[in-house]
Parts: C-alpha cells; sequence; structure tokens
C-alpha cells in the first residue's frame, strides 16, 4: 500500500506535480474534476501543451517556471468554454530527499465550491 498515492488521491483540493522543466508528474483526481481533464491527458507532457485551453493557468505556471518562485496564496481565474473557474491557489517547490528542487507543486481548490458551501 503506498500510503502516500492514497493520501494525495482523497484531497479535497487538486493538485499538479511538474519536473524543473515543466513536464506534467502527476495530477489528483480533484484537480482533474476541477480543471475538467483526464490525467492520462497530461501526463508526461510540458504543461503548455497539457493546458493549452487554460492560457490563464499556463501563464501562471510559466512566471512560476521563468522566475523559479512560488506564491504563497493568490486566486486566479481560468476559461472553460462558457464557464469561469474561480481558483484559489499555492504553488512550492517539489524537493527530493537531499532537498534539491526537482520540481513544483501546486495545490489549488474551486472558489465558486467553496464560497457556496465551506461557511
Amino acid at each position: 500500500m503506498d500510503i502516500y498515492r492514497i493520501i494525495l488521491e482523497n484531497l479535497t483540493s487538486g493538485i499538479i506535480s511538474l519536473d524543473i522543466d515543466g513536464i506534467i508528474l502527476y495530477i489528483n483526481p480533484m484537480a482533474e474534476k476541477i480543471l475538467h481533464i483526464k490525467s492520462n491527458d497530461i501526463v508526461n507532457k510540458k504543461y503548455n501543451i497539457a493546458f493549452s485551453i487554460y492560457p490563464e493557468l499556463n501563464y501562471m505556471i510559466d512566471n512560476m517556471i521563468k522566475n523559479n518562485k512560488t506564491i504563497r496564496r493568490d486566486n486566479l481565474e481560468i476559461t472553460h468554454g462558457s464557464i469561469i473557474l474561480r481558483i484559489g491557489y499555492s504553488s512550492m517547490f517539489l524537493k527530493d530527499d537531499n532537498g534539491r528542487q526537482i520540481g513544483y507543486n501546486i495545490i489549488f481548490q474551486d472558489m465558486d465550491v467553496i464560497s457556496k458551501y465551506g461557511k
């Protein structure tokens, strides 16, 4: 049993992990649900290709990688068809056992769901 995978797959937040070059390593089921995307379609692809339908998300990830800077808390509005998804997110460095940076994690929630039900 891989307890870490079980934890990630049961989070009520979405999480996306990318390597240092922006290749998607992992996306959990909640991220799939929020973004209306399947992990099989995007894992092992570069973020700008995988999220081509979300230019706002691509812009945020692009800035994070180019500046090698994470965000503590911010909001993002992304367009999915005729729907605007309001997302609250934070990003963090992904580090190996020796503390070397090997990528990035983005954790996020659908803010509309929170505003409707989270009080």
